[in-house]
């Protein structure tokens, strides 16, 4: 049987129960996975997906995923932000090309000395292709007390 091709902004209508993938991160009740149901939140559970995995830790795909979080928990150092920027930048471009990043603000406790976190980066992005649009859709990470959360 030949592979068919579909639109993903019309995938919700081809598929039997309108989910395309599932959202993370999961909701915590045993046995129960929320689904995506638009191409928008798919690109945003695929995004935290990527920067949640650390490199070498997916089997056949070693090169997925970023090396964030160890840059992350060194030191503050001075360039900093350049470096997060473009692990972040390289590993969108690379594995999730249909997400388009428009800016990536780093907030550190030295730049803002009332953050609760100790880095706050905030990613806003647009999905071209997707059906639904909304306004300035971001993915944040925080980082305190040596743990990375993504939101």
């Amino acid at each position: 049987m030949p592979y068919q091709i579909v639109n993903v902004n019309d995938i919700s209508q081809t598929t039997p129960n309108g989910a395309i993938g599932i959202q993370l991160p999961f909701n915590g009740i045993t046995g129960v996975i929320s689904s995506t149901v638009t191409s928008l939140e798919q690109a945003i559970s695929n995004l935290k997906n990527l920067l949640l995995t650390y490199k070498g830790e997916r089997i056949n795909q070693p090169n997925f995923g970023t090396d964030l979080s160890q840059v992350l928990f060194q030191p503050n150092l001075a360039n900093l932000k350049p470096i997060i920027t473009e692990i972040i930048t390289d590993a969108v471009s690379y594995w999730l090309p249909y997400i388009n990043i428009t800016s990536i603000d780093i907030v550190t406790a030295d730049d803002d000395p009332d953050l609760t976190y100790e880095i706050k980066i905030s990613i806003s992005f647009n999905v071209p292709s997707a059906s639904i649009v909304a306004d300035n859709p971001n993915v944040t990470i925080f980082v305190e007390n040596n743990q990375l959360t993504v939101s």
